[in-house]
């Protein structure tokens, strides 16, 4: 990855990434990307008949070569392959500046609490937010 931090962050967001690369590459047009930089907006278009008779035989035709350099123990080979089709670079460069400076905060999750309350059960719900997964914890008294 050509980019702040030369490397990624986890191998399916790599994989993820060479996916698509070939698919723009060599996917005959099935998948194409807009990017309009002012409004900080990258448009994803999937030519859905096209899956089938270009995108997947471009993704057959990577997983074949991936196939052969393992089969044949060529390392070299495969990590040259793989690393020139995961590279990040060029106007791929400025869709992850897009995609970082838009990325929404990660999800919170918080449990609910169940409590009696003589006969009754009273479920608890707490807000999405540091504070509740913690105000959570601390009501289930364990």
């Amino acid at each position: 990855m050509t980019c702040s931090r030369q490397k990624w962050g986890q191998a399916h967001s790599q994989a993820h990434f060479t996916i698509l690369k070939c698919l723009l590459l060599h996917g005959g047009g099935c998948v194409s990307v807009t990017h309009d930089k002012p409004q900080h907006k990258l448009t994803v278009r999937v030519d859905r008949p096209k899956i089938s008779t270009h995108g997947k035989p471009a993704l057959g035709r990577m997983l074949l070569q991936l196939h052969m350099f393992r089969c044949t123990a060529d390392v070299e080979g495969c990590r040259t392959y793989y690393k020139a089709l995961s590279k990040v670079e060029g106007e791929y460069v400025e869709w992850r500046q897009t995609v970082l400076a838009t990325k929404p905060p990660p999800l919170v999750f918080v449990q609910a609490n169940t409590f009696l309350d003589g006969d009754t059960v009273v479920l608890r719900e707490y807000e999405a937010t540091v504070e509740g997964v913690i105000q959570s914890w601390a009501e289930r008294g364990v």
